[in-house]
């Protein structure tokens, strides 16, 4: 470990507490401004929600069985993809059906549908998704447009008010277009429910709409609308609707290629060491030179100038708390601390997570030559049909990198919130069930020749009614210590995108309360 008292009147220093692509892009961002940081990883490798194996059978390929691509539809992806010099190595996905498992059976998504909804009404009309009644009541959404019911019954949301997704959508286009299309895309994508998600966190792209009573559909190419990622929002639901078609990329080697990047960072490198748990974090004596000390498993301490805190709410709950902690000469500012910091942890405790699964199976390609779907990309399903699965990649027909071989990949995904179906299934019980399920959507009765099953215990942040404005709090509150920031998934939208924008908005905000405490 790096040695903490080492030339103490140096440049500043940063720790950067988690290892995933949000805090190794922090990291990244504070060594160009000129910030020494070092990350601090609990686990044995760097990644977070990005993870690739090589399974058995995968030919030499990887496999992603955490994020499986980005989508250059945010231009920070772009500009991050060509920052780090991935671009000519990048894999685009084909450009594929992908599947609506509904209640009226298996639907193809329809064109200008997005994951928060229709910006087009035609080929939602003419996709045999919604039936007679929900077919008349979505073509009523540019009629109904300025009566939809907001939050406290208005025919729209206020300035600082919030509605759950599923609630706005429905106020413009019926129960059939959340049941069977809003919720199978976003529900499935955020692991939650669509009737408590939050929709200026996890839909922005619609809050105009909501907030001006404009309609969703006429008009919805043209105009402003927010930046795909922004902070605050999920990534993944914040493309404009006037946005082309997402292209989702990933690498030959799979998605740890950026992050392997980011870690092994030629022009801005930090210190990375993993397997390195942060206990607590306090203030710093009066008299110390630096602003905070971190207690690190073993005994260890570090002491810095400022901390990102790129890890889940969960356990940044704990590290603000013991933040508040702190004794100093001061005991009302001590009472006052404490208090204003238990109030955040409990806040951030407050950001409930959903446990989700990964299974991918391998089958022999003969055994698939004979099932037409999966010779399209995937499907989703909606959460009212009662399975199991949520959603299911036909990896070896959405990646070229994964096609031609003598294996068929497969990739499928379980787990809601304040559901325990996931955690209370052995390896075994939980393949066999999703096998069930792929079976009934597809028809594939198939031994696999290989299987992998990859857990995310609590991963899924449900971001619920409220949340951005609950976030602001929060940062206005832990603005009482200069130069902590919360930065990730937790907080500013699972999307990757997102956590590009919140690393470099909380990279900004240390690297300029350092080098302000510093000139001093």
């Amino acid at each position: 470990m790096p040695d903490a008292s080492a030339d103490p009147f140096a440049t500043p220093r940063v720790a950067v507490v988690g290892a995933g692509l949000t805090g190794l892009l922090a990291a990244r961002r504070l060594q160009q401004a000129g910030v020494r940081t070092v990350v601090l990883e609990a686990a044995d490798r760097v990644g977070g929600n990005i993870r690739t194996r090589l399974l058995d059978g995968a030919n030499g390929h990887a496999i992603d069985v955490g994020a499986e691509a980005m989508h250059l539809a945010a231009p920070q992806v772009g500009a991050l993809i060509d920052e780090l010099g991935l671009r000519e190595s990048m894999v685009t996905a084909r450009r594929g059906t992908s599947w609506l498992a509904t209640p009226r059976g298996l639907r193809p998504l329809p064109q200008g549908v997005g994951p928060a909804g229709p910006t087009r009404l035609r080929p939602v009309l003419s996709s045999g998704i919604l039936g007679p009644v929900g077919l008349a009541r979505a073509a009523l959404e540019p009629v109904l447009a300025g009566r939809a019911i907001g939050p406290v019954g208005g025919p729209r949301i206020g300035a600082d008010e919030d509605i759950a997704v599923g609630r706005f959508v429905r106020s413009r286009f019926g129960a059939q277009v959340v049941d069977r299309i809003v919720d199978p895309l976003l529900g499935s994508l955020h692991a939650g429910d669509v009737d408590a998600l939050g929709l200026r966190a996890c839909a922005p792209s619609l809050v105009p709409a909501a907030t001006s009573g404009g309609s969703l559909v006429v008009g919805s190419r043209r105009g402003p609308h927010p930046t795909p990622g922004k902070a605050g929002t999920s990534g993944a639901a914040a493309a404009s609707p006037a946005q082309p078609v997402m292209s989702f990329v990933s690498w030959p080697a799979g998605m740890t290629t950026i992050v392997d990047r980011l870690r092994d960072d030629p022009v801005a490198p930090a210190d990375v060491l993993v397997g390195t748990r942060v206990v607590s974090l306090s203030r710093a004596g009066d008299s110390a030179l630096s602003r905070y000390v971190l207690a690190l498993a073993g005994g260890d301490t570090l002491a810095v100038d400022g901390v990102v805190l790129a890890v889940p709410a969960r356990i940044a709950a704990e590290l603000v708390r013991s933040l508040g902690q702190t004794a100093t000469a001061d005991s009302h500012a001590d009472t006052l601390n404490e208090t204003k910091a238990g109030g955040v942890a409990d806040k951030l405790a407050g950001i409930q997570a959903a446990t989700v699964a990964t299974v991918v199976l391998g089958f022999p390609r003969a055994a698939v030559a004979d099932v037409p779907l999966l010779r399209d990309n995937g499907l989703l399903v909606a959460s009212k049909v009662g399975s199991l699965l949520k959603a299911a990649t036909f990896l070896s027909s959405k990646w070229p990198h994964l096609s031609g071989f003598d294996t068929f990949w497969i990739r499928m995904s379980a787990g809601r919130a304040a559901s325990t179906a996931v955690a209370v299934r052995d390896d075994d019980l939980l393949v066999d069930h999703l096998r069930r399920d792929l079976r009934v959507f597809t028809g594939l009765d198939a031994a696999p020749r290989a299987v992998h099953v990859e857990r995310w215990p609590a991963t899924m942040p449900q971001l619920t009614v409220g949340h951005v404005e609950r976030l602001t709090r929060m940062r206005d509150e832990l603005a009482a210590w200069p130069g902590v920031a919360l930065a990730g998934a937790s907080y500013d939208g699972i999307g990757l995108a997102s956590c590009i924008t919140s690393a470099d908005v909380a990279a900004r905000l240390v690297s300029g309360s350092v080098g302000a405490a510093a000139s001093r």
